[in-house]
């Protein structure tokens, strides 16, 4: 791989003397098919070589998101995409091509569809410069009978800066009311808890930069917040660099506060829980702890990193949180360890407490396999982990659990970093049990991050996912120094099973097509493409798998998407040998192809 790299390299140096860089594009700009045309690659003089150009758009991205700010989280998997029937909801930050850092740009945004993500409004400025503003945490509510957002995350006042909040006249008016938090210091995450008020955490340092974490309520019609109520004051269960989460049920009686204990050598992810709305919390009590409670897992040493997730399930007031891990040592935490990187569950209803191992050495090969894989790395994007930054969520009857995260490419790259693939495996049984996971985007020349599942809007065979894509990895806006690369933000439609339905071209088919499935015989996996024209935008369509008499073995798609070429994979590992029917079937179009499973 190396060789064909540097091989890749030499032929790109003399092309340095051909391509200036390129400076014309702006946050919120999506590249235009004259600038592809024009512009084809990307110069970085800091590395002295030419780099992929940003301008190749991804497939199926949404239109006039794409920016150059690539960091997303700041530790927990935030609120950033939300499904309310045909509504879908996203929210991102911006920064312009000339400063990937956002020293000076960076701005938290919101963009709405109305009919299932196929067509979508113009992007919403929540701030406007020189006001900045970052990690949004999007939660919608009703205001009377009218669909409207809540935003948190954090707030700039020129060089003010601390966790806020912003509630929304009306959704898609972009007109806000904004508050700080009672506190300096950083973001504020949580959750809609109804009656016009917004529950979450935030953090505020002392001067020796140990941090503090309290709760707080924002009232959306008043735009002030309460009373803070204090979790954790440093050296008790908290330390600095301290990382979050917030999640509540469907009317905010019960919520959960979990936050990352950075204290070095003894690395805990600690909780608090709330049945009355927030107004008295439980004692502060640990889901893992570096070589304590919980730091072996499946004979493997393990200890909590700071990229997480919770979430409720629906209907019920049982919580369940997701979380990524190293291997820990007296000093810090590495990926010295192929055991100790896991994405870990847990739950007071799920194995007695004690968490489940959802992905890892276990059940995935790029772990598991030292020589051929897990140790065929270069450098990780800051943050990041070889399994990482898991969300979780559930269909909205309660009946499965999927969990979606990144995990790193094995080999190299021109830029010295691994790139990455969104994963997802899913749960039948509550949790104690997960399905090999599978990788979703599964491409070799893009670096995808930071999945982020929708709370709502989900059935078993039809999650909804958000996450974001660049051609180089290593983070630009961090502490990486990594070549600038546009950052699209993709919204897409899957099946948790094993299938994801992925656009393989740009052009707008005339009509229906359903290709022959490729390889055919196939074992275990076969790919079939299909075109859906335009004049087909918004209808509901379904690619479905049929034994010899007709039943119905996989869903592999059933919902609205937009005109386009489209290619998704089946996978019949659990399947016997023989003959099957697949179908592609909208409100005007059916057109039924044979494959056969050879096994």
């Amino acid at each position: 791989m190396k060789k064909i790299l540097t091989f890749l390299f030499i032929l790109f140096i003399p092309a340095i003397l051909l391509i200036a860089q390129d400076t014309r594009f702006t946050q919120n700009c999506d590249p235009t098919k004259e600038d592809i045309n024009n512009v084809k690659m990307h110069a970085n003089f800091r590395y002295g070589y030419i780099s992929p150009n940003l301008i190749e758009q991804y497939p199926g991205s949404i239109p006039n998101t794409s920016n150059f700010w690539d960091y997303q989280t700041n530790g927990a998997n935030l609120n950033q995409l939300w499904i309310f029937g045909d509504t879908v909801i996203v929210a991102y930050m911006s920064v312009d091509s000339t400063d990937p850092t956002g020293t000076s740009t960076r701005i938290n945004w919101y963009i709405y569809s109305v009919d299932g993500g196929l067509t979508w409004t113009t992007p919403i400025q929540i701030t406007f410069l020189p006001n900045r503003s970052a990690y949004p945490d999007l939660c919608p509510y009703l205001a009377g009978t009218d669909r409207n957002v809540v935003i948190s995350g954090r707030k700039y006042n020129g060089s003010l800066s601390r966790g806020g909040a912003w509630s929304e006249t009306m959704l898609g008016l972009g007109s806000f009311l904004s508050a700080f938090v009672p506190d300096p210091g950083r973001d504020l995450f949580g959750w809609y808890i109804g009656n016009n008020k917004y529950g979450g955490a935030y953090s505020s340092p002392d001067a020796s930069s140990n941090d503090s974490l309290f709760y707080v309520k924002y009232d959306v019609s008043t735009n002030t917040f309460s009373n803070k109520t204090t979790f954790a004051v440093a050296p008790n269960n908290i330390f600095q660099n301290v990382r979050y989460r917030h999640t509540a049920n469907a009317t905010g009686t019960h919520q959960f506060v979990m936050w990352w204990d950075n204290t070095t050598g003894a690395y805990a992810l600690r909780y608090k829980t709330t049945t009355d709305g927030g107004s008295t919390w439980t004692a502060t009590a640990a889901l893992q702890i570096a070589f304590g409670l919980n730091g072996t897992i499946n004979g493997d040493v393990c200890s909590p990193w700071f990229g997480y997730d919770a979430a409720y399930k629906p209907g019920t007031n049982d919580w369940y949180c997701v979380w990524s891990t190293l291997y820990p040592t007296a000093t810090g935490q590495n990926t010295s360890s192929p055991g100790g990187c896991k994405i870990l569950l847990a739950s007071p209803v799920v194995n007695g407490g004690v968490p489940v191992e959802v992905a890892g050495r276990t059940n995935m090969i790029i772990i598991s396999d030292t020589i051929n894989y897990f140790f065929n790395r270069a450098a990780l994007q800051v943050g990041v982990t070889p399994v990482s930054h898991p969300s979780i969520a559930f269909s909205d009857d309660g009946s499965r659990i999927v969990v979606a995260f990144s995990a790193f490419q094995p080999g190299d790259s021109l830029d010295g970093f691994n790139f990455n693939d969104i994963w997802v495996t899913y749960s039948d049984n509550g949790g104690l049990n997960w399905a090999t996971p599978w990788n979703l985007t599964n491409t070799q020349t893009w670096d995808e991050l930071y999945p982020v599942l929708s709370p709502t809007g989900n059935t078993p065979n039809s999650f909804k996912i958000r996450f974001q894509a660049t051609r180089g990895p290593g983070s630009q806006s961090f502490s990486n120094n990594a070549p600038v690369y546009r950052v699209y933000q993709i919204y897409q439609v899957f099946n948790p099973q094993g299938t994801g339905v992925k656009k393989s071209n740009s052009e707008v088919p005339e009509k229906f097509t359903l290709y022959q499935n490729y390889p055919n015989p196939f074992n275990p996996t076969t790919k079939i493409k299909f075109t859906i024209p335009q004049s087909a935008n918004g209808e509901n369509i379904s690619i479905k798998v049929f034994d010899i008499l007709g039943k119905e073995v996989a869903d592999l798609f059933s919902g609205k998407i937009n005109a386009g070429e489209y290619e998704v994979e089946f996978n019949g590992s659990k399947l016997s040998s023989g003959i099957y029917f697949y179908q592609l079937k909208s409100e005007k179009f059916i057109d039924t192809k044979r494959m056969i499973l050879v096994k």
